[in-house]
């Protein structure tokens, strides 16, 4: 999903998401989960994506696992202060998502997003199947 970066955004991305897993029939124990960490995900993508600008939303299941990622706007800060300054803030914005990733055995995390895409790049997996669920890019570093 592309969706601007505006207040209405989260409960938007909330509502398609919930149409798509119930298209997909995903499993009703991922589905509240899955719905929190997008609307979530929309609100922490906002936060770092200008007015006007686009935030990206991307849904994925394989193997039990469900993924939620999101893409902002916001460039990787190339001084080393102001990156630890950001991925600070990244982190406390992200308080609800980890707990939510990690209350069902998931993970989340965040780091500069692979070209063509610019800006940052943020997931939560969730599910069964987890057994080692990585970034969607596999990068380890974080960046803010």
């Amino acid at each position: 999903m592309t969706l601007p970066s505006a207040a209405a955004t989260p409960l938007i991305a909330h509502e398609a998401a919930d149409a798509v897993l119930d298209v997909h029939e995903v499993e009703d124990e991922l589905v509240e989960q899955a719905l929190e960490l997008v609307h979530e995900l929309a609100i922490h993508a906002c936060r770092f994506t200008g007015a006007g600008e686009m935030i990206h939303l991307v849904l994925r299941r394989s193997d039990g696992v469900l993924q939620v990622v999101a893409h902002d706007t916001h460039t990787p800060h190339l001084n080393s202060r102001l990156a630890r300054q950001c991925a600070e803030r990244r982190r406390v914005s992200l308080t609800a998502v980890r707990e939510l990733a990690e209350g069902r055995g998931g993970e989340c995390g965040f780091a500069a997003a692979h070209p063509p895409a610019t800006g940052v790049c943020t997931w939560a997996s969730i599910g069964a199947g987890l057994t080692g669920a990585s970034d969607p890019g596999g990068v380890q570093e974080e960046a803010a």
